[in-house]
């Protein structure tokens, strides 16, 4: 027990000295689905929500649907989640929660800072969610891919360049790049495919609307190379989310890559801001199934 407890403690400082993520109170999930796709395939999202207190902790997931201004009005689910309970939103956009079929975006969950105050990390929670197909090439389904919720003041601004690598797109495997607007303002991004020499091959500027989510399908015939991100227009303090999706095109299996941000390569280093985003306009959507706890909108 005492050589347990001297190996966690090195571990502890360790993760400390990395500057290891910890648990916040806002994250958005980059990537989420209800709809058919290539191959046969059929996308649905789990979403996983963890209160660590000792108290009910009140919550808010709001769907940022892909293609359109999301400042306003968007899909809203209000819930309290009990002390220490994992709550699960199986296939959380389809007809129990938010009823979006045959859509995709991203999804904020944050605590409800309208209900109580989220100081000194009051509403922190953990965000956590599963992406998978029903139907990848004709067979019964496999675990899909694992999106963590991003925590929204570690986005790509102007003071970072973000990186992803391991992209494949060819016989084998497609690739699906992506990007989450955090602003209430217009944003444009541009993506730039590396091969593995680091030759930058193609390149595509991506303006987004107020909490725009955008998703296209990369084709460009690279085997193992990466992308840069970075902000060309917009305020400097303009968070976005980049991420990218490789799907094998046989079995339907997708691995998630995260962005990872670097100062390297900013040609003029800014501070970089901490403070969470404004967040979008709420509507409440659909009650839960009975039994399950829930507020409805104010009058």
């Amino acid at each position: 027990m005492r050589r347990i407890a001297m190996t966690l403690t090195l571990l502890v400082a360790v993760a400390g000295a990395a500057d290891a993520r910890e648990l916040t109170w806002i994250y958005v999930v980059p990537a989420a689905a209800n709809t058919p796709g290539n191959n046969g395939t059929d996308w649905h999202t789990d979403l996983t929500v963890y209160n660590p207190h000792e108290y009910t902790l009140p919550i808010v997931l709001q769907f940022l649907e892909t293609g359109r201004n999301n400042s306003a009005g968007v899909p809203t689910i209000e819930l309290d989640v009990f002390s220490w309970e994992t709550y699960n939103f199986w296939d959380v956009l389809g007809e129990d929660y938010f009823d979006e079929r045959g859509k995709t975006g991203s999804i904020m969950v944050y605590g409800d800072d309208l209900q109580m105050s989220c100081a000194d990390h009051a509403c922190d929670l953990a965000v956590f969610t599963r992406t998978y197909t029903l139907n990848p090439g004709g067979g019964a389904g496999e675990f899909g891919q694992a999106i963590p919720g991003f925590p929204t003041d570690l986005g790509l601004d102007a003071s970072v360049i973000a990186f992803m690598p391991q992209i494949m797109d060819d016989q084998d495997f497609r690739t699906n790049v992506g990007v989450t607007s955090l602003s209430m303002d217009m944003v444009t991004v541009r993506f730039e495919l590396q091969d593995a020499d680091g030759n930058v091959i193609s390149g595509r500027d991506e303006t987004l609307l107020p909490f725009e989510h955008s998703q296209w399908r990369l084709e460009s015939g690279v085997t193992g190379g990466s992308i840069a991100a970075f902000t060309t227009q917009g305020p400097s303090d303009a968070m976005v989310v980049p991420y990218a999706s490789v799907v094998n095109n046989v079995t339907g299996d997708p691995v998630y890559v995260e962005a990872h941000m670097t100062v390297v390569g900013v040609s003029v280093p800014l501070a970089r801001t901490a403070s969470p985003p404004a967040l979008p306009d709420r509507m409440l959507v659909r009650a839960f199934t009975p039994g399950r706890r829930h507020r409805q909108a104010a009058e």
